[in-house]
């Protein structure tokens, strides 16, 4: 009697393979293309697509894992003790780099929309409160005040004509958006 290869090495697969799909994908996203499609995200991991599709059902499926690792990625990072600020600028900064993944989280519906903002801002919230403890951050300021933030950076992002390059006008918002929230512009 034959027996059976046990099922660990597939999952082991499996894992690797979503692992790397979800690393092409991330780097799909810091492209300026309006959209990624799924085909492109199997070229770029070097797998089929049928292997993508068996993990992500479509594009939004594929943006919400990439965003959730982020904010896990981010988790890790508050742990370390970051300065508001520089947790604050990175977050920003993402926005502000990878358009076609804030491209496609804008067609989700509003309340998936409103969770994961909720999200970030739940897992910024400890720094945040922080940096109001030491003085560095302005006392006026609100953790849900951060959507207002980041609706304001995709409004200057996405409104009016686009110059060839937004990212060094990008990077200048984001450091006066910074300036304007914290006591010290130099904290």
């Amino acid at each position: 009697m034959r027996s059976v290869p046990p099922a660990a090495p597939r999952r082991v697969d499996a894992r690797r393979n979503r692992e790397t799909i979800l690393r092409a994908a991330d780097q799909a996203f810091t492209e300026n293309a309006e959209v990624v499609a799924l085909d492109e995200i199997a070229r770029r991991a070097g797998l089929g697509r049928a292997t993508v599709y068996r993990h992500f059902p479509d594009r939004k499926a594929l943006g919400l894992a990439v965003a959730a690792e982020h904010l896990a990625a981010l988790k890790k990072v508050v742990r370390q003790r970051r300065s508001f600020r520089e947790l604050l600028h990175t977050v920003l900064s993402m926005q502000a780099e990878r358009r076609p993944l804030v491209r496609l989280f804008r067609e989700l519906p509003e309340r998936s929309q409103r969770q994961f903002t909720h999200a970030l801002i739940a897992v910024l919230r400890p720094a945040f409160d922080e940096a109001q403890r030491q003085g560095t951050l302005r006392r006026d300021i609100q953790p849900a005040d951060l959507a207002l933030l980041f609706e304001m950076l995709e409004a200057a992002l996405t409104s009016g004509p686009a110059p060839m390059d937004r990212a060094e006008p990008a990077r200048r918002l984001v450091e006066v958006l910074l300036d304007g929230l914290f006591q010290d512009a130099r904290t």
